[in-house]
């Protein structure tokens, strides 16, 4: 196997399982086609196919999930750092530990992932339960799973959000506080948190890994008729 073609194969994983199990190799064969002698990265042209191509077959309820675990796991982490840094009273602003010491693209970041972490709860799990409903074998087992994750994913937030607290009620002049960054508030929970998030993503991305529609599964219909039918979204954009 050449790098190119390892690399291609990653790429491929873009797609959900069902969907590769019967293009995986015509749209690994047309990638090789269309690609120079001596090549060893796929374009840029093909990642964006390839990648946007995924997402759309995944669908927006797993961006949606996915998102959301994101978020999660940005607000977790960020939790462990502000508890590990040596700030001072100074340094806290709207209530947040060295608020005004971090960098823009920081704040930047954390504000997304708290308005993420706070919008999309109830949507993700609705969502979800749109996207399992009816016309499976068992589709009930998946529904039980996605609402199991949902509250496992809810449960793990709320719980790094405590962990990345200062003690409550614990006033700047008291003696008895632990100053900030010290190891007696470091929050080395919220690291076990995001692994647990992480893990979360990919038990998530395999309860939606089913077709929204078993007539989108490759081979099945009949009347899409041709050649276009074959080809994943995204496919029209790969340089040949």
């Amino acid at each position: 196997m050449t790098p190119l073609e390892r690399r291609c194969r990653w790429l491929l994983r873009a797609y959900p399982a069902w969907y590769r199990r019967d293009r995986a190799g015509e749209m690994l064969g047309t990638l090789l086609e269309a690609s120079g002698p001596g090549q060893g990265w796929p374009s840029v042209r093909d990642v964006r196919a390839l990648v946007s191509g995924g997402l759309r077959v995944r669908g927006w309820t797993w961006s949606l999930s996915m998102l959301w675990v994101v978020a999660g796991i940005v607000g977790t982490g960020y939790g462990f750092y502000i508890t590990t840094k040596p700030y001072t009273w100074a340094d806290v602003s709207l209530g947040i530990e060295g608020w005004s010491t971090d960098p823009v693209a920081v704040q930047i970041a954390v504000v997304l992932a708290t308005a993420a972490s706070l919008a999309l709860p109830i949507p993700v799990l609705i969502a979800g339960f749109i996207r399992l409903r009816g016309g499976r074998p068992r589709s009930w087992l998946r529904i039980a799973a996605w609402a199991g994750a949902w509250i496992t994913g809810f449960a793990l937030m709320f719980q790094g959000d405590i962990w990345g607290s200062y003690p409550a009620n614990c006033p700047a002049t008291a003696d008895s506080c632990p100053a900030i960054g010290s190891p007696a508030v470091v929050s080395w929970g919220d690291l076990g948190i995001c692994a647990a998030l992480l893990v979360l993503g990919a038990v998530m991305t395999w309860i939606l890994a089913v077709p929204a529609h078993p007539w989108k599964v490759p081979g099945t219909s009949s009347d899409r008729g041709g050649e276009a039918s074959r080809w994943p979204p995204g496919a029209d954009d790969l340089q040949i």
